[in-house]
C-alpha cells in the first residue's frame, strides 16, 4: 500500500483565507476555543487538512464535505473515523494537530492512522500506569530519566496511530494494546474490533525536533511505501 504523509507546520495566527475554507461546523466549533492561540491552531490545521486532500482528490478545499464513518466498536453514526462525503472517493485521510505541528496522512482507499505528539515533560511513572500494558510500563520505568519520556512518547503515539486506524480512537483501554516501544519500528501490532483488519504495521515517522510521530497501516506481507509531503512546500 502506498501511503502519503504531509508534514503541516500551522501559523501562530489564523488568516482570512484560512477562515474562508471552513465549512458552518467548523467555524462553530473554532468559536468554542476560548485562547486565541488554541483557536489559531484549530483553524489553520483543517484548512491545512483540506488543503491536503484537495490536492489528491484535485478539487477547491472549500468544496470538501465531512462526515463519519460508523465506530466499529458501538455502531454509532456520531464518533466514527472520520471521511470525505464529497467529492465521492474511496480516499481514506488520518489527522493529528499538536500544539503548530500537524501530520494528514492519506491513503488510497482502505484503513490509516497517524499521530504526532509534542514532547511535553509529564510524570511518567504516573502516566505510564494509566496507558501503557504491564510490559511496556516495566521497560519505560527500567530506563534513565532522560530516556523515559521518549519512550513513552514512542509508546503514545504508536497506540493513538494504530486505535485511529481501527476507528475507535484512545476510547479503548490502552492498556491492552501492546507496541514494543523497546523495539525500532515498524512493529507489527494486534488491535481490532468487528470485521476490520486486527494485525497493523505502525511505523515510525520523522518528525520536527521536539516531536514524535507514527503512522498505521493493515498489515501486509509487504512493507508499506511511505511518501513524504510538506504543505508548506505545496503552497510555497
Amino acid at each position: 500500500m502506498d501511503a502519503f504523509v504531509w508534514s503541516v507546520p500551522l501559523p501562530a495566527v489564523a488568516s482570512e483565507r484560512d477562515l474562508a475554507l471552513l465549512d458552518t461546523a467548523e467555524s462553530r466549533r473554532a468559536d468554542r476555543y476560548r485562547r486565541t492561540e488554541d483557536r489559531a491552531s484549530f483553524v489553520t490545521g483543517r484548512a491545512a487538512l483540506r488543503r491536503v486532500l484537495a490536492e489528491h482528490l484535485k478539487t477547491e478545499a472549500d468544496r470538501i464535505v465531512f462526515g463519519r464513518h460508523s465506530c466499529p466498536g458501538c455502531g454509532s453514526d456520531d464518533h466514527g473515523p472520520p471521511r470525505v462525503v464529497f467529492p465521492l472517493t474511496q480516499l481514506s485521510f488520518s489527522f493529528s494537530r499538536s500544539e503548530q505541528q500537524a501530520l494528514v496522512a492519506v491513503v488510497p482507499a482502505g484503513a490509516v492512522g497517524a499521530d504526532i505528539e509534542v514532547l511535553r515533560p509529564l510524570d511518567v511513572q504516573e502516566t505510564a500506569a494509566q496507558c501503557l500494558s504491564p510490559a511496556e510500563t516495566a521497560y519505560v520505568r527500567g530506563l534513565s530519566p532522560g530516556e523515559q519520556l521518549q519512550a513513552f512518547y514512542r509508546a503514545w503515539v504508536r497506540k493513538e496511530a494504530v486505535t485511529k486506524a481501527v476507528g475507535v480512537g484512545i476510547t479503548m483501554d490502552l492498556r491492552t494494546v501492546d507496541v514494543s516501544p523497546d523495539r525500532k519500528g515498524p512493529v507489527t501490532v494486534r488491535c481490532g474490533t468487528g470485521k476490520g483488519p486486527r494485525l497493523w504495521t505502525v511505523t515510525d515517522l520523522e518528525a520536527q525536533p521536539g516531536t514524535m510521530a507514527a503512522l498505521a497501516l493493515p498489515s501486509t506481507r509487504r512493507q508499506p511505501s511511505i511518501h513524504a509531503r510538506c504543505l508548506a512546500l505545496l503552497e510555497g
